[in-house]
């Protein structure tokens, strides 16, 4: 039997209490009824088992949990969302994992300027998309192959040797000028006052350094660049990585039969919700609209 004000089945032993939000998981109106993150968190794991986590695990399963989801988006969809967090670089020697930046992050388009080899007028510096291609791709550089990769209005992107991001054909001798788009992973403890190339801003000075810390009103802030329909989702993913971490790095055969009776429940009533969440999500915003889904 449900809890009064719940929408889902108590688990074994569980001390869940009454849901954040009035309807079924995935059509709440956002952000869950007014409440913040940690609320909805405690509300998916139910009391007994949200007691186990410290902040730095809920960090870091919320960290997780974002990378997971991120990847199945489209690079269109991301640039839609990211909004005044949008970054790019116009130097093209900016990095992708060296030296200026530092933290995991996805590169969601790369530009190339052309001005020597088309006629522009008012001074209009043109940019033209860049495909990715692989960093050892030798055929792509040798001029007397048909691989070869010099044409100004199809350029190509790789990642150098030191991580640089390199762009295809060169301006004369030199690397063209290019713009770099891109979203940083949120990484909590992490700020503007650290490192200002970072998307999401969880450092010490604008107090959300914890998950625990994201107030109702502050939950876009750890949201930049997924649409806020994928919420859910991350939040399912990272209650499911909790729990199943918990499992995996504590719980033993002797161990109290009850906490692991309520750990399983809550293990499979996540997974079925997530896998839900996880084809609807890939269905309207992933990479490919016929992505296959494993089956969990």
């Amino acid at each position: 039997m449900a809890a009064t004000g719940s929408n889902r089945p108590a688990a074994p032993g569980s001390l869940i209490g009454i849901s954040p939000i009035d309807d079924t998981i995935g059509s709440s109106s956002f952000n869950f009824g007014g409440k913040p993150p940690i609320e909805y968190m405690q509300f998916l794991l139910g009391e007994e088992i949200f007691t186990l986590f410290g902040d730095s695990m809920l960090n870091e399963a919320f960290e997780s949990a974002f990378k997971t989801v991120s990847e199945i988006i489209s690079e269109d969809v991301i640039l839609e969302n990211l909004g005044e967090s949008n970054k790019y670089f116009i130097n093209i020697t900016a990095t992708y994992n060296a030296q200026g930046f530092s933290y995991g992050k996805r590169i969601l388009r790369v530009l190339r300027q052309n001005t020597t080899d088309e006629n522009t007028s008012d001074s209009n510096q043109y940019y033209y998309p860049c495909r990715k291609i692989g960093q050892h791709n030798d055929n792509a550089f040798n001029p007397n192959s048909i691989y070869y990769e010099n044409d100004p209005f199809d350029p190509v992107w790789y990642i150098a040797d030191d991580g640089g991001i390199l762009i295809s054909p060169k301006d004369s001798s030199s690397q063209p000028v290019g713009r770099v788009y891109y979203m940083s992973f949120p990484k909590f403890g992490i700020g503007k006052e650290e490192d200002e190339n970072v998307t999401h801003n969880l450092g010490n000075t604008s107090g959300w350094h914890n998950f625990s810390l994201i107030g109702a009103t502050d939950e876009g802030q750890i949201f930049h660049g997924l649409p806020i329909e994928a919420r859910v989702l991350v939040y399912l993913d990272m209650a499911l990585n909790l729990c199943m971490g918990f499992i995996s790095n504590h719980v033993q055969d002797d161990e109290d039969t009850e906490l692991v009776n309520l750990l399983n429940s809550q293990v499979q009533f996540l997974s079925g919700k997530r896998q839900a969440e996880l084809q609807r999500i890939a269905g309207q915003f992933g990479i490919s609209k016929n992505i296959g889904m494993p089956n969990e």
